[in-house]
């Protein structure tokens, strides 16, 4: 099936039920199922067919829906790019995934008027904005009088999206999902909340970010709910919004709730009819988390995916109690292990490796045939997540298996430092990343943005020696105004390893 035939359900069952506010302004289902066959007979105009990789690079808007839903109607790839990336990020991700078509936006142009002789496939560029000297056709321009009236028929393998991953190591990967992942991701995610026609669903989080798709747009049309979107996250606006809209599902990341913990007037509105309250991207701190459960009146619910799984993989089930620190248990239909070096299941409570496979398992990294084998072995994709199981199930995240530590022998998880660090009321934001070391291989440094400007060093590894064991205790506390994120709020340790590298260098 191709998934823009999740919009033309709803579309035919819901015509004039509300699925875009923005601005003041509300499209229905119709309005924007018109506006997708517009635009796509326009698309195919410029050659857009089955396979043809087309570049997004937009902020958050209907128009950024409308041209999602274009490209895949005529079985186009869509290759979103944060808007927010500079020359040498948006021209690697272009070139790399040989796209021939680019939308942009305003925000966007100066970095494309400075990269776009660089594009190596770019047959065309397509503006939208106010600005009326730009050398660019205009984005409105693509809407055909003869619009198309059925989205194309594809097999469910066909790569619906590439997504890049942030990079961890080197330049970032393209994985590509197809629309199967996404058809069943999709319905998946909505049964899983529980989602309905009556559910308002409000999206700040960014629209290239495939959690934001799957969570903001895809699951929600679903089932003919009601998508409030915003261009960007501001903690005040985003908690009027909440309760003046009377949202009943918001999607976060660990960052958003913890400015909203630092806004006093978190405790001024009224959120009755929040009924869930989302985070993902990364682990959200106990502490953080207890104190937004308490502040909003909803458990927030935390789970644990990837882009490489179409973001999810597990929660906790709506029937059964959560328990802070879990990200719950495998979603029904994929089958999810953790495995020790050997590849042998681990005991309950014992660290090992996440791998899954399932229905939304991506198709692999595209043009990266090594990677993709690296990955994916015997049918079985390697996260390269730790984790844990209890004996009822609840899985726990430790760390990613990369950002372990291993100080004199004694693996140290970041995450558990970060956990106890979060704690202190002195503490806004931490990180912890290893340092290299000649005598213990490595040791461990926790970069720290402090609430409270007359916390100390010694305060600080005072109070870790009093909740963990020695050799846990930071061995380097580095203070930092801001601590390195992506456009999804989710901190970036391996920007923050090459500041770090830097400044013991100098």
């Amino acid at each position: 099936m191709n998934i823009v035939e999740l919009l033309e359900s709803t579309a035919s069952r819901l015509p004039n039920q509300p699925v875009i506010h923005f601005r003041g302004t509300t499209i229905n289902y119709k309005e924007l199922l018109d506006s997708v066959y517009a635009f796509a007979a326009g698309l195919k105009e410029q050659g857009v067919e089955k396979g043809t990789r087309v570049a997004l690079m937009m902020t958050n808007r209907p128009e950024y829906i409308i041209s999602y839903f274009a490209i895949l109607a005529n079985g186009g790839t869509v290759v979103p790019i944060n808007p927010t990336f500079k020359e040498k990020e948006t021209t690697y991700i272009i070139n790399d995934s040989e796209s021939e078509l680019l939308i942009m936006e305003e925000l966007t142009r100066p970095v494309i008027e400075s990269a776009k002789r660089q594009f190596q496939y770019i047959r065309e560029i397509f503006y939208y904005g106010t600005e009326e000297d730009v050398p660019f056709p205009r984005w409105q321009g693509l809407r055909s009088p003869s619009p198309i009236t059925n989205a194309v028929p594809l097999p469910a393998d066909t790569v619906a999206q590439i997504i890049y991953t942030s990079g961890t190591t080197g330049h970032p990967k393209g994985a590509m999902i197809t629309h199967d992942n996404l058809n069943w991701m999709s319905i998946t995610a909505a049964v899983t909340n529980q989602l309905s026609s009556t559910d308002r669903v409000l999206c700040v989080l960014p629209l290239f970010h495939a959690y934001a798709k799957l969570q903001g747009i895809l699951s929600p049309i679903a089932h003919g709910a009601a998508i409030y979107l915003e261009e960007r996250f501001h903690p005040v606006d985003t908690l009027e919004k909440l309760a003046n809209e009377k949202i009943t599902v918001f999607l976060g990341v660990p960052t958003m709730y913890a400015l909203f913990l630092r806004n006093p007037k978190i405790n001024e509105f009224d959120f009755s009819h929040l009924r869930i309250a989302g985070c993902g991207g990364a682990s959200l701190p106990a502490e953080i988390l207890q104190k937004t459960n308490r502040s909003l009146g909803v458990d927030i619910g935390e789970g644990y995916g990837l882009t490489e799984s179409t973001v999810m993989l597990m929660t906790t089930p709506r029937d059964l109690p959560k328990k802070i620190k879990s990200v719950g248990m495998p979603i029904p239909g994929v089958e999810l292990k953790i495995v020790d070096p050997e590849g042998k299941e681990t005991a309950p409570h014992q660290v090992g490796e996440i791998i899954f496979r399932g229905p939304n398992m991506m198709k692999g990294y595209y043009k990266q045939p090594e990677e993709t084998e690296h990955t994916i072995k015997g049918g079985w994709l390697y996260t390269g997540d730790l984790a844990y199981h209890d004996e009822e199930g609840y899985h726990f995240i430790v760390d990613r298996k990369k950002d372990t530590i291993i100080r004199g022998g004694f693996n140290i998880y970041p995450r558990e430092l970060e956990e106890v660090l979060y704690e202190h009321p002195g503490i806004l934001e931490c990180s912890v990343i290893g340092r290299p070391d000649e005598v213990f291989g490595e040791k461990t440094v926790a970069y720290i943005n402090k609430k409270s400007p007359e916390l100390t060093e010694d305060e600080v590894r005072a109070y870790c020696a009093g909740k963990m064991a020695e050799y846990k205790v930071p061995d380097y506390i580095c203070f930092i105004d801001e601590i390195p994120k992506s456009g999804t709020g989710k901190i970036l340790k391996t920007v923050l390893k090459e500041h770090d590298r830097k400044a013991i260098q100098s």
